[in-house]
């Protein structure tokens, strides 16, 4: 149980610090998360730059609180509630079609797609694990320097990867939209 409350806690921590560096390391990266406010939540519409600057805070004190093994519950908890907020208005806006980008980590600039939800889902799986593994006695146990190290390495890489995720899908997504099929030419 050890594991999963360090895993949680490390992986969430960094994805939310990933998250909140990916909105405001510069004044248009803010300012494009704010546009993916109004777009995913049209009645925020008013309130677009505190909502947006609520999140930002909300996600640091999820970053900071999951640091320490003695707050990491608040910030599971209030990572739950992130998530799923999240979660709630990209399937909204999947459900209506409504063409925006996600603005997770900045603006990436790929549209709001199902895989945002499974990377959600994924963070949820996360922060209910570290939640069971603290209910179950974890945060003060001792552990082995060998195995945390390790459990830290695996966070963070899937950590880098999760926050990449755009970034990772348009790499293997090699044909340019205007590119026609080959077997299309030669049918023509």
């Amino acid at each position: 149980m050890d594991h999963l409350f360090d895993f949680g806690r490390i992986f969430l921590g960094l994805v939310f610090a990933f998250s909140v560096a990916g909105k405001v390391h510069r004044p248009a990266a803010f300012r494009a998360f704010r546009q993916s406010v109004v777009s995913l939540a049209p009645p925020l519409r008013g309130a677009a730059t505190p909502a947006a600057a609520l999140i930002v805070v909300a996600e640091t004190a999820s970053a900071l609180t999951l640091a320490l093994p003695v707050t990491a519950p608040v910030g599971f908890t209030l990572s739950v509630v992130l998530v799923t907020a999240f979660t709630a208005a990209l399937v909204v806006a999947l459900r209506t079609k409504t063409a925006t980008t996600c603005g997770c980590f900045g603006d990436s600039g790929s549209p709001v797609a199902p895989r945002h939800i499974a990377r959600n889902v994924v963070l949820l799986l996360a922060a209910g694990g570290g939640l069971f593994g603290w209910a179950a006695g974890a945060a003060g146990a001792g552990r082995p320097t060998g195995s945390l190290v390790l459990v830290s390495g695996l966070a963070a890489i899937l950590a880098i990867v999760t926050a990449t995720l755009d970034d990772i899908v348009s790499l293997f997504n090699t044909v340019p939209e205007t590119a026609t099929h080959p077997r299309a030419d030669a049918q023509q």
